[in-house]
């Protein structure tokens, strides 16, 4: 059994944990218009002994700091997130992040590192759930996977296989552990979605589409306003209750219930309305809301997954919204066809779900 131990988990009770905790709740409040939608059982189950995994889709840095705040504003605790060892950099920045509670999952490149990889990641995160403690991690491992392969990624089963072996071994830790508490565990599926991806450009660009180091500078460029944020968590998924799903099958379930939280915004219904138009060749406005029109029709049966726009909403107005803040998409250029593309494939698994 493995041993456990509160010792191998960071405190944050320090200096740098609650001037990081200000600076981000500040930039929360006042560079980004947030608006956070969840069930009522979250708040319940935290008022219980639970404990939760909150494993979701990646699309923007801005995650890193921006849903733990959310959380916190809305007086849930603040999990302890996962992140790649490669967006940290330098002894020192690792440091800081430990302080905040984040942990670094290490980016393997041999069979033998991913093997080690993953039992260390798993170990620790059993840890974690044992003592109560809130965890955060984005299972596909990358934000590239929209541009990159056309569709979100698949979620790695490590983080699952933790959730499930600590419930199906709590009675042994307790009984080793009797300073332990019974907590009940559960997975949150989440997703966040954005009116603007604060580092759009970058994703598509290349070789410059792979996350880059998180020094000071990227840090303080989340600070900027991005405007509309949508930070959307799922029903809880009891553990106790799906102890029959191996690790796979529960990484499978909750990305799928991951996708259903996904909202449609202005910018998505444009792109994909510009794409249309492209192949067809008729790029101008008429062409472009005609498209709009019947992307609105054929994405009727999740119209509760629409934001900032209705049903009912002229197509003309609904292209102005965009234009007015996105200069890329008042003169259509096929140079800027990636960025459409990008933000037509946040929602394209909505399409697929469409017969023919």
């Amino acid at each position: 059994m493995l041993k456990l131990s509160k010792k191998e988990i960071p405190g944050r009770k320090n200096l740098v944990y609650w001037l990081a905790k200000a600076i981000f709740t500040w930039g929360n409040k006042h560079l980004a218009e947030v608006h956070v939608e969840m069930p009522d059982s979250v708040r319940e189950l935290k008022k219980k002994n639970s404990v939760f995994l909150y494993g979701g889709l990646h699309k923007s840095l801005w995650e890193a700091s921006g849903i733990l705040i959310s959380m916190h504003l809305e007086n849930l605790p603040i999990p302890y997130p996962g992140m790649g060892d490669n967006l940290v950099k330098g002894k020192f920045f690792q440091s800081m992040a430990q302080k905040m509670g984040l942990f670094l999952i290490k980016r393997a490149t041999t069979r033998r590192e991913i093997i080690e990889s993953a039992r260390h990641l798993k170990n620790y995160l059993i840890n974690l759930l044992a003592h109560g403690i809130d965890v955060l991690a984005y299972p596909e491992g990358t934000r590239t996977s929209i541009p990159t392969k056309g569709r979100y990624g698949d979620f790695f089963p490590t983080m699952f296989e933790a959730v499930l072996e600590y419930e199906k071994n709590k009675n042994e830790i307790l009984t080793q552990n009797p300073n332990l508490i019974n907590y009940d565990s559960y997975v949150i599926p989440f997703n966040i979605d954005y009116s603007k991806v604060r580092e759009d450009r970058e994703i598509i660009e290349g070789s410059k589409g792979k996350p880059r180091t998180l020094y000071i500078k990227d840090t303080l460029k989340m600070l900027k306003h991005i405007g509309p944020v949508y930070v959307s968590l799922g029903d809880p998924i009891k553990i106790a209750d799906n102890l029959d799903k191996r690790r796979k099958e529960l990484a499978v379930y909750t990305r799928e219930r991951c996708l259903e939280l996904i909202k449609i915004l202005p910018k998505n219904i444009v792109s994909c309305a510009i794409l249309d138009a492209i192949a067809a060749g008729n790029t101008g406005p008429d062409g472009i809301t005609a498209n709009i029109s019947r992307n609105i029709e054929k994405l009727e049966s999740r119209r509760h997954c629409f934001r900032e726009f209705s049903i009912d909403d002229d197509p003309r107005d609904i292209l102005e919204k965009v234009a007015q803040k996105d200069k890329s998409y008042r003169d259509i250029n096929e140079k800027d066809i990636e960025l459409y593309r990008l933000y037509a494939r946040y929602i394209g698994h909505y399409f697929d779900e469409i017969p023919g």
